[in-house]
């Protein structure tokens, strides 16, 4: 839900240059964050300005938190959760199942990320960067009955093709099997006026 007089949406042309002044502000790299401008999701006034952001950056099923800011520091409290409840549902959209990030603030440990050990690494995106160092992650849905549900949506589809398959070469059989009939049946008709053609000649030569 929007708070008063603001809006949470993904981030859109019109919104570039004040992101870029706010990457600038924040120490950011905007040069680097300017090609991947749609991947954040922002807060603003709904007459206008631009209040903070923080970018989701996706692969397959993994989403990556980056590069939060805000104008003013003393207004992240307030919109930060606005902005994380966005994040949420952009993340559901996407079938997402896990958040990694290396935003470092408290309330990122209370929405329940944790830090990542190395077996949990293990899963990380190689997308989203080699170092091992500081990362947070939180899972969203049960990863192993997601991939179990894929397994299944792939055998599903699997047999689905099989029988297509099927159905197209019994189809194939049939009409060849048409074709050489009405092959059969044209040769015979023509064999048979050839015959007709040549019993007409003789009897004419016997006149």
């Amino acid at each position: 839900m929007n708070p008063p007089g603001h809006q949470v949406r993904r981030a859109t042309l019109d919104d570039l240059q004040p992101l870029v002044a706010l990457w600038q502000v924040a120490g950011l790299p905007a040069l680097e964050l300017e090609k991947h401008f749609t991947d954040f999701q922002v807060v603003a006034r709904t007459d206008g300005p631009l209040i903070g952001a923080i970018g989701l950056s996706i692969q397959g099923h993994h989403g990556k938190l980056h590069s939060e800011a805000f104008f003013h520091p003393e207004q992240e409290e307030e919109f930060r959760p606005h902005i994380w409840e966005r994040v949420q549902t952009v993340a559901r959209n996407h079938g997402l199942t896990r958040l990694w990030t290396h935003e470092s603030s408290p309330f990122w440990h209370h929405c329940g990320f944790e830090e990542a050990d190395a077996e949990m690494l293990k899963k990380l995106p190689a997308a989203f960067g080699d170092s091992p160092a500081g990362w947070r992650t939180l899972q969203l849905r049960d990863e192993a009955a997601i991939s179990h549900s894929l397994d299944q949506e792939f055998e599903l589809f699997r047999v689905t093709e099989k029988e297509s398959t099927e159905k197209l070469i019994r189809k194939a059989k049939t009409l060849r099997m048409i074709a050489t009939a009405i092959a059969v049946i044209l040769f015979g008709v023509v064999f048979a006026g050839l015959v007709h053609l040549v019993r007409q000649n003789r009897l004419r030569d016997r006149r």
